[in-house]
């Protein structure tokens, strides 16, 4: 293992950019809209945002007004009926999406499904002012500390997308599991789901966990630590650092629908690293309606 002054070095490094990210124009804390549509919506207009909006054959259908402001797409003004294609915001990948842009705003769709089953979509506006005037200097964590970074054993398994209750009453978010993560702490043995981001690099391996930290000094939904594999074929990991674990974005904004930690991944102790729970409290108003 790495000497302990390298590991505390590396990880203040990562929380300076992690601070730096919450702020960053089109990030997780710039987001100021998240409007709901359903398949066999049509003309719709959105509190905000211009022309008219739609779903159909599952595809994000903006319609451009005859005049007046519009949507930046691709570099282009809108000219006739075009798809926004989810994904564009997403942390890990963009996918077939392209900028979309409204003013200084940025625009993006995203696809979940209702607790019936059905299939429902999210337009989300992200103004880079709203990101701007936040601090986040009082943003802290507990100090490193190398006995939670602990040898683990990666068990993959066939993917499988699961959907998972969310923040946002009502509303599932497809998350794909890809198998589990063994370690060992205070001489009991514990076993994580994880969950598998597509990324641009391949396949992100992350550990969305509850403990009895939770709602006290860390936020109350949970945390994530992203996991490294230690071998190119993907079927590794050597440890899991609990020092790198952050709050959801739900912890920053309402317009979001972070999925809570599957039931196998609350944890009977407290951990006593990672990032604590924000100083100011987002009331949770939700926005999206069943009926």
């Amino acid at each position: 293992m790495p000497a302990n002054e390298h590991l505390e070095g590396q990880w203040r490094e990562w929380r300076h950019a992690r601070v730096a990210e919450l702020t960053r124009p089109y990030g997780w804390t710039a987001l100021v809209a998240q409007h709901w549509l359903r398949d066999g919506d049509t003309g719709l207009v959105l509190e905000g945002l211009p022309g008219t909006w739609g779903v159909a054959d599952g595809k994000v259908l903006y319609t451009p007004p005859a005049e007046g402001p519009n949507l930046v797409v691709d570099g282009e003004y809108a000219t006739a009926t075009v798809e926004i294609v989810p994904g564009r915001n997403q942390t890990y990948g963009h996918g077939r999406s392209v900028p979309v842009y409204f003013g200084v705003s940025e625009v993006e769709t995203i696809p979940r499904t209702t607790d019936d089953g059905d299939r429902i979509f999210a337009v989300r506006v992200r103004d880079p002012r709203e990101s701007a005037r936040k601090d986040f200097s009082g943003l802290t964590a507990y100090e490193y500390d190398p006995a939670w970074r602990i040898p683990a054993r990666f068990t993959p398994a066939v993917r499988e997308d699961v959907e998972q209750v969310t923040v946002e009453t009502g509303v599932r978010e497809t998350t794909a599991r890809i198998g589990t993560l063994t370690f060992e702490h205070a001489g009991r043995t514990y076993e994580l789901a994880l969950i598998g981001k597509d990324a641009s690099y391949g396949v992100q391996p992350v550990a969305h966990i509850r403990d009895l930290t939770s709602a006290k000094t860390t936020y109350g939904a949970g945390r994530v630590v992203e996991l490294q594999f230690s071998d190119e074929s993907g079927e590794r990991i050597d440890h899991i650092d609990f020092n790198y674990l952050t709050a959801l974005p739900c912890a920053f904004t309402n317009f979001v629908t972070c999925p809570l930690p599957p039931s196998q991944n609350h944890l009977d102790f407290e951990v006593l690293a990672g990032e604590k729970k924000p100083d100011v409290v987002i009331d949770r108003v939700l926005t999206f309606q069943s009926s």
